[in-house]
């Protein structure tokens, strides 16, 4: 039980870790008038890509890290 907890925790950890990340970048510069509702999909479907992606790769380390 305490490991899915512990699952969750870190991919909603990373989730919010690449939303800050994706702040660092303009892309209003590329956004086009009235189109800010797919922009805000785009936004969050990227943060959660990244931050599964980032999330798998720290469990992912933890595991292997721990069968050395």
């Amino acid at each position: 039980m305490t490991y899915y907890a512990v699952n969750l925790i870190i991919y909603i950890i990373s989730i919010f870790l690449a939303m800050i990340a994706l702040n660092c970048f303009h892309f209003d510069r590329f956004l086009r008038k009235g189109k800010q509702k797919e922009f805000y999909l785009f936004y969050i479907m990227a943060s959660c890509v990244f931050g599964y992606l980032f999330a798998q790769f720290i469990l992912s380390f933890g595991t292997f890290s721990s069968h050395l």
